[in-house]
């Protein structure tokens, strides 16, 4: 991954190489090279793999910017820095006029991805900060005084001075939730900053604070038509948004056949036809949309690209995925993201625009729903449910039968969200005791391991409960998630990505939607289905939710390669004495993925297969630098 990085308030002999390394860590091919700034204490530095990544030095300023700025010309405007044509400043550059204009306020004026540093060495003041969906990444760690940060974890890593160790709360979120969750990163002491958050580091003190979030508040619509028309209009701004400074001959679209992806499709293509499509598919049925994503591309008469993936297209680069990723990473969809984005680059494409983020702001995930149905039991007046419900259904025992059937809903009605929501999981069904060993439980005891989706889940008590899973979401499935799956494949293979659902206009849009439009009844995304009716075809109007899933859980199975990876590194004497799992767990998932439930099993061995090749790449050699095509 490119990006930035920085040491601020070191002694100035000894920043120099401890950058250098920092820099190599954000270093792969194809970059366009390396700058760095420097003051009488601090020195920050930019991979450069974009043209939005510069740094610059003005004015006892030090300007590191990772920066998609989509408003640079308004916000030329504003400053008066004169015609953009003739005045068309670097992202660093803008952001210092906006700075001294503004203060750490500057913030509020972009709109787009972004991390930025600013180093003020008149006042030693250091400012942080990430745009507030979290698109750009940004971890930060204070050392003897000093402080560091970079858009890797790796990177700060290789510029601290002193070790660290792998954070065993981390690696538990990740098994969780397939991902680091932030503010955590995989090593002890170093921070991720949450989207949207802005970090000030002033004579000895870090502050805080909270720029922009999500604020949820029905808006006055009088009736659901008039609601979906303004998102209607609000999604096709938004993709006009998210294109319009590019040349429409190096744009393409993601295209997994579901709505928000056949939505960005639709929209592109009116901002410029025949647009251009590319979809991923699996020989697997079960696994593959390729006929949902050729409807949509049939019926706007795009230019449609696709490509069957097969097991050895994921044994090749299953190790390249772990090269990159320099946190532990398991969504397995990251596989097909990158060839989707790869076939993308091998046709001229350098942008993809992405539908992610519509399940979150308009309720398109079939959870949401099913969690619905469990939360109607608590309409049932609490007396009634303990007094009478509770005890006649305890009559009819916990059998597996469908007598059985009452109790399992009222047990899992009863689990308090946000640990509903995530009940399925095994690690959170399972008693802790039998997976893992004892010490790793010591560092992360079982009674913090939903603190911070509970952080999230409580976050404005006055919010609906669908809004508060969809705020949570945004934070942990979105940000932490698949954000990072797809930015991360798409710069491995050589484009970039951007979101037109995440614009901010649209998301605030999205925000002031009642609770009852976006899940009315178990419907999953009335409204955003309402918007488009009429736009896209019926049949993609209708789908069932899937996605770019990648069907690994077979292929550990059915692969040859694949399955000698899995029995190679699972049976290897240092992965059983890692300390983490019981080596009994580990032959009892082995054992159930082949004679049981071979998707879910599967998943799960991918999960701690990743977690294993991450220790062996990450963190127990000296990293090297990411690479790819």
């Amino acid at each position: 991954m490119s990006g930035i990085c920085g040491i601020c308030n070191a002694p100035g002999s000894s920043t120099e190489p401890r950058l250098a390394s920092m820099l190599a860590s954000l270093a792969q091919p194809g970059e366009l090279g390396t700058d760095s700034v420097v003051a009488k204490s601090a020195r920050l530095g930019v991979a450069t793999h974009w043209d939005f990544q510069r740094a610059c030095g003005q004015d006892g300023l030090l300007i590191a910017a990772d920066a998609e700025i989509f408003n640079k010309k308004e916000l030329v405007s504003l400053l008066g820095l004169g015609n953009f044509a003739s005045a068309n400043p670097s992202s660093a550059e803008l952001v210092a006029a906006l700075y001294r204009k503004y203060g750490t306020d500057f913030v509020k004026q972009l709109e787009g991805a972004f991390s930025i540093a600013i180093w003020d060495e008149q006042n030693r003041r250091l400012v942080l900060v990430t745009d507030g969906l979290g698109i750009s990444a940004l971890y930060w760690k204070l050392e003897n005084n000093t402080l560091l940060f970079a858009s890797r974890s790796g990177a700060v890593r290789a510029g601290m001075q002193t070790e660290t160790d792998v954070n065993s709360d981390a690696v538990m979120q990740y098994l969780i939730f397939s991902v680091v969750s932030a503010p955590l990163s995989i090593y002890k002491g170093i921070d991720r900053l949450p989207p949207g958050q802005l970090l000030v580091w002033e004579n000895g003190k870090i502050v805080k604070t909270q720029f922009w979030d999500v604020e949820y508040a029905d808006g006055r619509w009088n009736s659901p038509d008039e609601c979906a028309a303004a998102v209607r209009d609000g999604i096709r701004s938004a993709v006009f948004r998210t294109a319009n400074d590019l040349d429409p001959s190096v744009v393409g679209a993601y295209l997994s056949g579901g709505t928000d992806s056949s939505s960005v499709v639709a929209f592109l293509n009116e901002w410029h036809a025949p647009a251009k499509s590319f979809t991923i598919f699996f020989d697997e049925g079960q696994y593959s949309e390729i006929e949902f994503a050729r409807t949509t591309a049939r019926h706007f008469k795009v230019q449609h690209f696709e490509q069957c993936l097969r097991p050895q297209d994921a044994f090749e680069i299953v190790t390249r995925l772990n090269r990159y990723y320099d946190e532990p990473f398991a969504n397995s969809s990251a596989i097909g993201g990158y060839y989707c984005a790869r076939m993308a680059k091998e046709n001229g494409v350098t942008t993809l625009l992405a539908g992610d983020g519509g399940d979150e702001l308009f309720g398109g995930n079939e959870r949401y729903a099913t969690d619905k149905r469990f939360s109607l039991y608590h309409t049932i007046p609490k007396g009634l449910r303990t007094a009478i419900v509770e005890p006649l259904v305890a009559l009819l025992g916990a059998s597996e039968g469908k007598l059985g059937l009452p109790g399992k809903y009222i047990r899992r009605a009863n689990i308090p969200n946000p640990r509903r929501i995530y009940s399925y999981g095994l690690f959170l069904t399972e008693a802790p005791e039998g997976i893992f060993e004892p010490a790793f439980l010591e560092h992360s005891p079982p009674q913090e391991w939903m603190d911070i989706a509970q952080g999230h889940f409580d976050k404005g008590e006055n919010r609906s409960e669908l809004n508060r899973i969809l705020y949570m979401d945004l934070k942990m499935t979105l940000a932490d998630n698949d954000l990072r799956k797809v930015m991360g494949t798409a710069e491995m293979a050589g484009v970039r990505a951007r979101f037109p659902l995440l614009d901010r206009q649209l998301v605030e849009l999205s925000a002031k939607i009642p609770a009852k439009w976006k899940l009315k009844g178990f419907e999953k995304r009335f409204i955003f289905k309402q918007a488009m009716k009429g736009i896209l075809p019926t049949k993609i109007l209708k789908k069932k939710k899937h996605g770019f899933g990648v069907p690994v859980s077979l292929w550990l199975l059915e692969d040859r390669r694949l399955e000698s990876l899995m029995n190679d590194v699972m049976s290897d004497a240092k992965t059983r004495q890692r300390g983490i799992f019981q080596p009994q767990f580990i032959d009892s998932v082995l054992k159930k993925h082949r004679s049981e439930d071979r998707k879910n099993f599967g998943e799960l061995i991918w999960y701690m297969l990743m977690l294993e090749l991450w220790h062996r790449e990450h963190f127990e050699r000296k990293r090297e630098p990411a690479f790819a095509d």
